[in-house]
């Protein structure tokens, strides 16, 4: 009983904050220090999202770059979870600018990750580089195809809140052009290596995630 409930807390854990950092670094001049926050975390069945954020002095949150990743239903919950992980790193420049920051997902042989620049203000998904003045939002489907994944949309949203940090949600909630890139409606799928009450906690938690977001 102890192995399971530790597969089941890990396996979670993995799935609802693949990674969460929280850096403060020294902005030019004198300035307030920006406080600067990043992660990976579910939203359905079928999409993660990596988001990276920052506050200013004034207290504001802002988005630099969320890119929402989808593939069939489960596609992060298949196999061994000892080859599932998550995580970023950080650092800054020399001037005491912030640097390029990265987020990765691994899923078995799957890799897929993210850089923000905040000099350039640019992202870069899978190799694909793009400027987020143009578009903080990347869709990115069929992560787990055997083509590999690919950029089918992007667009840019508010990226400005009162609230610290932004929240993800939040953003989706008031953007309903993204609703139907999640597919609320999908259904984790039968995957044997999974015990029975992870695969309906897990379930259970998309969908009061996909009801907050769609209002229902």
């Amino acid at each position: 009983m102890r192995d399971i409930l530790d597969t089941v807390t890990a396996s979670l854990r993995y799935v609802l904050a693949l990674s969460a950092i929280g850096i403060a670094c020294s902005s030019v001049g004198g300035r307030a220090q920006t406080s600067m926050s990043s992660g990976t975390t579910m939203l359905s069945a079928s999409v993660l999202v990596t988001w990276m954020v920052h506050s200013e002095a004034d207290g504001a949150s802002v988005l630099d770059v969320a890119v929402f990743w989808r593939g069939a239903p489960g596609w992060f919950t298949v196999g061994d979870p000892n080859s599932r992980s998550g995580g970023g790193s950080s650092s800054g420049l020399p001037d005491g600018r912030r640097g390029p920051e990265t987020h990765f997902i691994a899923v078995g042989s799957l890799k897929l990750e993210v850089t923000f620049d905040p000099a350039a203000r640019s992202a870069k998904v899978q190799g694909e580089t793009m400027s987020t003045d143009d578009a903080n939002v990347i869709l990115v489907d069929d992560v787990d195809s055997p083509a590999g994944p690919r950029i089918v949309s992007t667009m840019l949203v508010d990226a400005r809140s009162s609230n610290s940090p932004v929240n993800i949600e939040a953003v989706v909630a008031r953007t309903p052009a993204l609703v139907p890139f999640l597919r609320c409606d999908a259904r984790f799928p039968n995957q044997p290596q999974r015990p029975r009450i992870e695969a309906e906690t897990t379930q259970q938690i998309a969908d009061l995630i996909c009801a907050r977001l769609t209002g229902q």
